[in-house]
């Protein structure tokens, strides 16, 4: 797998089964639905913070990557 693009991450098994759980009512994949979560979850803290989108997502993943 490659590192640059994708990530493993770990969360409790009750967390993984309400996710997958969430995938199987919606017919979504597990990736899918948590990238809906994710971008969801972003649109709302931006929205709360009276930022837009594309510019807090961005400052998110800068931020992750400079470690901090």
């Amino acid at each position: 797998m490659d590192n640059k693009n994708w990530k493993s991450i770990t969360v409790n098994i009750d967390d993984y089964h309400a996710v997958r759980g969430i995938s199987k009512m919606k017919s979504r994949k597990l990736s899918g639905t948590i990238i809906k979560l994710i971008n969801d979850y972003i649109k709302n803290v931006a929205k709360d913070n009276k930022e837009d989108y594309d510019k807090f997502r961005k400052k998110l993943i800068k931020m992750s990557k400079n470690g901090g």
